[in-house]
């Protein structure tokens, strides 16, 4: 059992029609020329939001289009290979052979990164709250030994991380004051829910 993990409330102010970005995680430097590392870039890992909003014309619906992502750092891959010279090596007064002598073993690391992407498009009222969940099933592949070593089997685990967001829209006034009081009462009819993502 794990428990689950909440993150902080972050707000993503946008204009209608522009899109806003937010990030609930951390930066990853990330060597751009990796055999002589002079420059690096960044990655972005943790749960980034983008949300583009567009305030309808009778101004109390909002069409959202939602873009979550989940972006892990899983390790490092190694691309390079040893770097090795010939040697000759004498057998005997006659024979002689090649013998590969390594160099360097020319350890070139590069980060390997998953994400997972959900793209969708929800018409809400000002005030209320989408819930999206997004469901991803990790394969892990394990090793039991049953009785010693005479019976082997191979146990395929699967762990399920869920993500669930909420996102509340409100218009607003450029004073930052809502434009339709709560009290006004929108009440908005039945919407369709939104589909979970399944890997």
């Amino acid at each position: 059992f794990r428990y689950p993990r909440t993150y902080t409330q972050p707000q993503v102010p946008s204009i209608s029609s522009t899109t806003g970005t937010t990030l609930v995680g951390g930066v990853v430097p990330v060597v751009v020329t990796p055999t002589t590392p002079q420059d690096w870039e960044t990655r972005n890992t943790g749960v980034t939001l983008e949300v583009e909003p567009v305030v309808g014309g009778d101004a109390t619906t909002i069409d959202l289009n939602l873009i979550p992502q989940v972006v892990e750092f899983e390790g490092f891959i190694n691309y390079g290979s040893p770097i090795n010279a010939v040697g000759v090596q004498t057998v005997g007064a006659v024979l002689t052979t090649s013998v590969p002598i390594e160099l360097t073993p020319n350890v070139i690391n590069q980060p390997v990164f998953s994400t997972r992407k959900v793209t969708t498009s929800v018409s809400v009222y000002d005030g209320q709250t989408v819930v999206q969940k997004t469901e991803d099933k990790v394969p892990i592949l394990g090793d039991i030994p049953l009785v010693g070593r005479a019976f082997r089997t191979n146990v395929e685990q699967h762990e399920k991380k869920n993500l669930v967001m909420f996102v509340t829209a409100r218009i607003v006034t450029p004073a930052g004051v809502p434009l339709n009081e709560e009290e006004e009462g929108l009440v908005p009819p039945e919407l369709p829910e939104v589909p979970a993502y399944k890997k």
